[in-house]
């Protein structure tokens, strides 16, 4: 194999390289419009699940506060009675200090059933909200989903043709041209053949000498950048296909 041939094989190699990994890119990240709207979606369960607990929490502790309410509420007329039986200073003074200590609990409890009851009534409108994704919302993400289960159809389709002729190319390069490029690819991936950029390697953006771009224009032998030691090739003599 001449040394033309041996560089068109290797930049086929690298381009069909290229290509498996952009489509295992694209295979494997979804676009930036699905991840927001995966985002978006998880937040609100997130959000939702996080009323919802807490409303469990509150929903159990407003029983057991109305009955310790009503429970003060009632002790509170035991010592108002006693208070109105009282006969003389010394139990008198002692039921008003157990009054105004039910009346200090009392007014601490309903208080905090007050609390309990708005932030209730603001969770349940939260969970109302949180629970209804619009028909707009889910048709956005769900035409999303299927555009990008196409689009990794799609990739895996052509992942499969490239892989294909990779082997392909592989085999028409023979043991040793394939070799030689193992060893380059090995320590130059993902980019071991690379294009002049006018008069420059465009993987470092070394610049060239003079007779090394005549060489690589010429194409009759292999020439590596004096800089990171990748394989050289002109675009113009070998275009995409």
């Amino acid at each position: 194999m001449n040394p033309r041939d041996e560089l068109a094989g290797y930049v086929a190699l690298q381009r069909l390289l290229d290509r498996r990994s952009a489509l295992q890119r694209e295979r494997d990240t979804p676009p930036d419009e699905l991840v927001t709207l995966r985002t978006r979606f998880a937040e609100r369960h997130e959000a939702l699940a996080d009323r919802q607990q807490r409303r469990d929490i509150l929903q159990k502790e407003q029983p057991a506060l109305q009955r310790e309410v009503e429970a003060l509420r009632e002790e509170r007329e035991h010592f108002r009675k006693q208070k109105s039986q009282v006969t003389n200073m010394k139990q008198l003074s002692a039921v008003v200090s157990e009054l105004d200590h039910v009346e200090s609990q009392l007014k601490a409890k309903e208080e905090r059933l007050f609390v309990v009851w708005q932030e209730l009534e603001a969770l349940e409108k939260e969970v109302t909200e949180l629970s209804a994704e619009s028909p707009e919302e889910r048709s956005v993400r769900e035409l999303a989903e299927v555009e990008w289960d196409r689009r990794r159809l799609a990739a895996d389709t052509e992942l499969t043709a490239v892989r294909r002729s990779l082997k392909e190319a592989r085999t028409q390069l023979g043991p040793s041209s394939w070799a030689r490029f193992e060893k380059l690819w090995g320590i130059r991936k993902p980019n071991a053949v690379v294009p002049l950029d006018g008069t420059s390697c465009s993987a470092c953006h070394a610049e060239l000498r003079p007779a090394l771009v005549q060489l690589v224009r010429a194409a009759a032998s292999l020439e590596t950048c004096e800089s990171c030691r990748r394989l050289l090739y002109d675009g113009e003599q070998f275009p995409a296909p």
